[in-house]
């Protein structure tokens, strides 16, 4: 029988106890579930079962693994002294609800409890102590106009190149008054943007610019591909509201299109542009395109 195990702390990618998620598979990088999560006294995380919503991954795991994290997070079945508790829950993800295990810290223990963790992540919660931040934009941030309409081109002015995110796929799931606004999920697939280094400074920024304060996006982590290699803990941002695909309006398209097309792939530019098209029939993207194509040739 399938066993799920969500995972909020150290046991996640890249963190100190991810080996024990080493022979299990991976179902989503992007799970969240109940509980509020918190700062402990040591350098981990913990959980408390309240009303909120806490931010991690999803794995499939076999009996072994399970009994080596119940003695990690001091849990026994029936234990009277267990320093966590594991529970049953159900765990969402783009693709579908699960049953998984979650660890919450013991009624008993909860004075472990120091601090709430701000957006529900503590990996996202750990990147913001560093004082900058590597930042994957796949939508309109990529447009410097934006940027300097808004002051802030100084922040945003080290670009590290084209950026691979591999399990993923673009879509355009938050709507507004006008259309949809780019977002990604968890897919079969790639989506290209370009890679910032920016001070911490910028992340507030970002936050009020793409909504983490109102509610409509959150920041998460992720592996994103620069030429051959890999960067971890980069930051980007997930749609928490994620409806149907939307098109959005040609000011927008106009922007993703001019901030994309110096940095990204022809064959990737290509995609874009037919979406735009032809999935979206954007009024307008046309004759832009073919304005475009018109100064390539002058030049």
């Amino acid at each position: 029988m399938n066993k799920y195990l969500f995972v909020y702390g150290t046991i996640r990618k890249h963190e100190a106890n991810h080996f024990y998620m080493e022979n299990s598979k991976l179902i989503s990088e992007q799970a969240w579930t109940k509980g509020r999560i918190y700062e402990g006294p040591s350098y981990y995380p913990v959980l408390l079962d309240e009303d909120d919503t806490v931010y991690g991954e999803l794995y499939e795991v076999n009996s072994e693994i399970l009994k080596e994290v119940d003695m990690l997070e001091g849990f026994t079945e029936n234990g009277h002294d267990n320093l966590y508790e594991r529970s049953i829950r159900n765990i969402y993800t783009d693709h579908g609800t699960y049953e998984g295990y979650v660890y919450y810290l013991s009624p008993e223990n909860k004075e472990m409890a120091v601090h709430s963790i701000e957006q529900g992540d503590w990996r996202v919660h750990q990147l913001l102590k560093k004082d900058q931040v590597i930042y994957f934009a796949f939508g309109s941030c990529m447009d410097d106009e934006r940027f300097k309409l808004a002051g802030v081109e100084t922040l945003f002015h080290e670009k590290l190149g084209r950026g691979e995110l591999e399990g993923y796929k673009l879509i355009f799931s938050h709507h507004v008054e006008d259309g949809g606004r780019a977002d990604i999920v968890e897919a079969d697939d790639t989506v290209e943007g370009i890679l910032y280094k920016t001070p911490l400074d910028a992340v507030d920024y970002l936050f009020q610019r793409e909504g983490v304060y109102s509610g409509h996006y959150r920041p998460t982590v992720v592996d994103v591909k620069l030429g051959d290699q890999c960067l971890n803990n980069v930051m980007t941002f997930y749609v928490l509201d994620k409806k149907e695909d939307l098109s959005p309006p040609f000011h927008y398209a106009r922007e993703i299109h001019r901030g994309a097309a110096p940095y990204l792939s022809e064959s990737y530019m290509g995609r874009l542009e037919k979406k735009f098209l032809e999935k979206f029939n954007v009024n307008g993207f046309k004759e832009y395109i073919q304005g475009t194509n018109r100064n390539k040739k002058q030049q």
